[in-house]
């Protein structure tokens, strides 16, 4: 891979800005009595707001990155001239978002010949953002304050640590019901869903999430974030891939034992 430092950097800075105006979109919409929601072919809910955030990121993604591609959530992929793809979720935690619960988060990534390197996860409602890329490290800002270096935690033993996981459901439908017992007997687990528990991961606050349930757009943003916090993420059979359709985000400490869990 020979990408430039330079134009990483360059893109997580129009990230950071574009999360925030993405984010303000959404809280328009946040908390509204009446808000518009439809279902999608696969079951899953999307609201206006979705289609909203993802429009205005298109709009000024294709404006000042015109050559790099672009996949988003809502309104699909739009192949690029350039190493360079974006990988969008306007709205990661839509069911949370729905319901007035502050836990969702805006995700974007950013990848270079299909390699996470660089990304964001921004949760409005919180007031947090974290963002990372690679040989840049990894920061963190809480309402309003400077940045600050994020780092993943330093648990090592599953008996002492916090995992995370969106819901039983994920479990019970990527055929892990098993797993999910084993995993809750051996640590301390925690339902802070979707990115907003990879923001709590990579900021060092809990020490790992198992997520049996992915898109694409759901983990190429927070695999370049952990990473870069000093963090480990595979599939559950041990396997980088950007593109898995499950994941374990994890300290690195604690990674192995988790992965024996899945597979014992």
């Amino acid at each position: 891979m020979n990408m430039e430092s330079a134009a990483l950097e360059q893109r997580l800075e129009t990230a950071r800005t574009l999360a925030g105006e993405m984010g303000d979109i959404t809280l328009d919409y946040f908390g509204r009595e009446r808000l518009a929601i439809d279902r999608k072919a696969d079951g899953s809910i999307v609201t206006e707001a979705d289609r909203a955030a993802e429009a205005h990121a298109r709009s000024v993604l294709g404006a000042r990155y015109g050559e790099d591609g672009l996949l988003g959530e809502e309104h699909g992929e739009v192949e690029g001239d350039s190493p360079w793809r974006w990988v969008i979720d306007p709205i990661d935690g839509t069911v949370s978002f729905a319901r007035g619960v502050p836990a969702y988060g805006v995700l974007i990534g950013i990848e270079y010949e299909q390699v996470p390197v660089g990304g964001i996860i921004h949760l409005p409602a919180w007031g947090e953002t974290v963002w990372g890329g690679r040989g840049l490290g990894a920061w963190q800002r809480r309402c309003g304050e400077a940045p600050r270096p994020a780092r993943v935690s330093e648990v090592d033993a599953l008996s002492e640590a916090m995992v995370c996981t969106t819901t039983w459901d994920y479990f019970r439908d990527g055929g892990s019901v098993d797993f999910h017992d084993r995993l809750v007997r051996a640590c301390t687990t925690r339902g802070w869903s979707d990115c907003s528990a990879h923001l709590l991961l990579a900021t060092g606050r809990i020490d790992a999430v198992v997520d049996p349930l992915l898109s694409r757009w759901d983990i190429s943003a927070s695999i370049a974030v952990v990473e870069a916090a000093g963090g480990r993420v595979t599939d559950l059979g041990g396997r980088f891939d950007p593109g898995c359709s499950n994941a374990v985000l994890s300290n690195g400490r604690l990674h192995d034992s988790i992965l024996a869990l899945a597979s014992p």
